[in-house]
């Protein structure tokens, strides 16, 4: 029997690395999981793997998203890890239009889907929802990031306050940040030219995978699903943080 048995789940950037992972985790657990992205054959590849649906919907369209939802059903666990790092340099030199959309698919494209699965939740009187932040969300932030680091930090507070509005009602929210993950998000990182991303960091995440240092997408993914099968409510966490 698992810890999930009968229970729905729904990740959001489930086509690959960390979600694809978080979602073989769910799955392990006994959960029926939707694994949510805009790239179809990514999910329905990684829906295949784990016994799952596949859900194509891009978070950043609203009505393509919502009526997605509304076929696959009641979801009672849910991650909301889509998410962008672009666009990467100096504010003053990066395409506007490509900050605003990261913002969107950061902190527009969670609090969609949340909105989508809380009332159900919450009549249900059961629910558990990580949203996938970073420690880009500390000040001063991720250099060469400014949207991604703007909008983790944001989807840091917007979780937190939905956390304190969900206390007693049986759902809890809370925010993990991953650390550094072993993914295709790091390599396209690492591929940035140091002119445009700047020496710290280059040399910071160079560093980081020519060190070993880089975390496993199925440990990461672990702990995302220890926090979604514990009581824990309004809280940051953050892997590399003792407890």
């Amino acid at each position: 029997m698992g810890a999930l048995d009968g229970r729905t789940a729904l990740v959001t950037g489930g086509g690959r690395g960390l979600g694809a992972a978080i979602a073989a985790s769910l799955s392990s657990h006994g959960a029926h999981v939707g694994v949510l992205s805009r790239t179809a054959a990514e999910v329905r590849r990684v829906a295949a793997d784990v016994g799952g649906t596949a859900l194509v919907a891009d978070v950043t369209d609203p009505d393509r998203l919502a009526s997605t939802l509304q076929r696959f059903g009641e979801v009672d666990v849910l991650v909301a890890n889509a998410g962008v790092v672009w666009p990467l340099g100096p504010f003053a030199d990066v395409d506007i239009a490509a900050w605003e959309e990261a913002v969107r698919i950061n902190l527009f494209g969670a609090v969609r889907v949340e909105r989508a699965c809380v009332p159900g939740m919450i009549a249900r009187g059961y629910g558990r929802i990580v949203s996938i932040s970073s420690g880009a969300a500390n000040a001063p932030g991720m250099p060469s990031a400014n949207a991604y680091s703007t909008s983790k930090a944001a989807l840091d507070m917007f979780t937190l306050h939905l956390a304190g509005e969900l206390d007693g009602t049986g759902v809890t929210a809370n925010a993990v940040r991953p650390g550094v993950v072993d993914t295709g998000m790091q390599t396209f990182m690492r591929d940035q030219p140091v002119d445009q991303v700047g020496g710290q960091f280059y040399e910071r995440f160079h560093g980081l995978h020519d060190r070993g240092e880089l975390i496993a997408p199925s440990t990461a993914a672990e702990f995302v699903v220890d926090v979604l099968l514990s009581d824990r409510n309004g809280e940051v966490l953050d892997i590399r943080t003792p407890r």
